[in-house]
């Protein structure tokens, strides 16, 4: 069963080092486990840098494979180490769709609108004609 150190308000005062540290122990692993764990990507070094305070803002990718190897939120993690994290609603916002900066679309002439409406049909026409 993971940790469930989200619950308690101790835990969200923790620095992200100690609430780590403190997830591993629930978890009963080793140093050496979580580097296994993760596929060498988190060395157990570098883990022990995190929990002592040492390293104090880990990558998005190294909390990303703590989050699964501990099964912990990594959102959760990414706040802790201070890292800002991209909300659905701001995306919105932006003008963002599909992952596409709709403002490009604005900057397009007319005839680059045309172009580009002809190349989303031809790859509608080639995606209905492909064999499933």
């Amino acid at each position: 069963m993971p940790p469930n150190l989200d619950s308690s308000r101790a835990a969200s005062s923790q620095s992200l080092g100690a609430y780590l540290k403190s997830a591993r122990s629930a978890l009963g692993v080793s140093l050496r486990a979580v580097e296994e764990r993760t596929g060498k990507a988190v060395t157990n070094g570098y883990l022990s840098q995190i929990e002592s305070g040492t390293v104090t803002q880990p990558s998005p990718n190294m909390l990303y494979h703590l989050a699964q190897v501990y099964d912990l939120d990594y959102g959760d993690l990414l706040v802790r180490a201070g890292h800002r994290i991209p909300h659905s609603d701001d995306t919105a916002q932006r003008g963002i769709l599909a992952g596409f900066p709709m403002n490009a679309l604005e900057e397009l002439t007319e005839s680059e609108r045309r172009e580009l409406l002809e190349y989303i049909a031809f790859l509608r026409s080639r995606r209905a004609s492909s064999p499933r």
